[in-house]
């Protein structure tokens, strides 16, 4: 649903009365030039063959909302990829050192450094978990302690998303951080919170990384 070729269709043919009528030359050339070639002339045929069998609606106001959705969604993407490359050029003038890490990108580089700031102003590697709300909660009732425990979810929405997201990354990059989810795997976790324990792993090598000013080195 959500392909270019898609968007360029229903913005211009919005319902299946409109693709139904659309002369076959025009929705061939259509469909292949928003796909880049994926649809071609037979493609274009059973889609209209679809369009004049479909018992969809075809009400002009639910054209209108298909249209504006569309320019909406495209809107976002373009203000999205604006973003994207202003934190690109802002992340390469900073030649930070956490881009040595294998699978951080510029987007998860920049929304780790941005929510952590100036690393001096923790004075520990745990206080940086506690604030990505990556730091244990355990359940405790009387002499009675949880062995299982969970992330408690606290701090930095942003941050968390962010190491998480880049933990999952560094783990198909790096045999250290694959090992170590393996491990955690075979203790019986399910994917997620293995992740969650990798992110704490990231955090620690992280902040290492930041204080000391040295580059990733675990391999």
């Amino acid at each position: 649903m959500h392909q270019k070729a898609c968007y360029q269709l229903l913005k211009e043919a919005p319902t299946p009365d409109a693709i139904a009528s659309m002369h076959m030359t025009h929705l061939s050339a259509l469909l292949l030039k928003a796909s880049h070639g994926h649809f071609k002339k037979e493609h274009a045929k059973a889609l209209r063959v679809l369009a004049r069998e479909s018992v969809g609606s075809s009400d002009r106001s639910l054209s209108i909302q298909i249209t504006h959705a569309i320019e909406q969604i495209e809107l976002l993407d373009s203000q999205l990829k604006t973003v994207e490359s202003e934190m690109q050029s802002i992340m390469l003038s900073l030649d930070s050192l956490i881009m040595t890490i294998p699978g951080i990108g510029f987007v998860n580089g920049g929304m780790i450094l941005g929510e952590i700031g100036n690393i001096k102003r923790f004075s520990n590697a745990s206080k940086v978990l506690a604030y990505a709300g990556l730091d244990p909660s355990v359940y405790q009732s009387g002499n009675f302690v949880a062995k299982r425990t969970r992330m408690s979810k606290r701090g930095s929405k942003t941050l968390r998303y962010a190491l998480i997201n880049a933990a999952n990354n560094v783990v198909r990059n790096n045999d250290t951080f694959k090992a170590y989810y393996d491990t955690k795997r075979a203790e019986g976790r399910n994917h997620y919170n293995t992740l969650g324990h990798c992110a704490g792993k990231l955090v620690r090598v992280i902040y290492k990384m930041l204080t000391d000013e040295v580059e990733f080195n675990l391999d």
